[in-house]
């Protein structure tokens, strides 16, 4: 079977603010089960609508300041896990705030150069 995706994913754990753009603006606090240039999966307590628009804010480790994405959410469901992240979604960015999109592709790219170098 042939990989579809653009971008490669990285199984990592990133600490997540997010407000939906849906009902009480209410900010909350999940992880990240994989992240890529173009999107993530967002593990949380709530089950989140197809369609619905998400503001988000990463924490990069060893940035000064979260990078601020808006994203769309393309797929939700039961994550299959007891605890406090019952869900699990799938999020598309729409976009990454200038400010942060160095900071955030730079990590990624780290990531990706370092998995490199355990392969060799």
């Amino acid at each position: 079977m042939r990989e579809k995706r653009k971008y490669i994913r990285f199984d990592i754990a990133l600490k997540v603010a997010y407000i939906v753009q849906r009902g009480p603006k209410i900010e909350k606090f999940s992880i990240t089960s994989d992240v890529s240039a173009q999107g993530m999966q967002l593990l949380t307590s709530d089950k989140l609508e197809l369609g619905d628009k998400i503001d988000l804010k990463i924490f990069v480790p060893d940035a000064l300041n979260p990078a601020h994405i808006k994203g769309v959410i393309v797929w939700s469901r039961e994550s299959g896990a007891a605890g406090s992240h019952p869900y699990i979604a799938g999020i598309d960015f729409e976009k990454i705030e200038e400010d942060n999109k160095n900071t955030f592709l730079r990590f990624l790219c780290n990531l990706m150069y370092m998995g490199n170098k355990k392969e060799e």
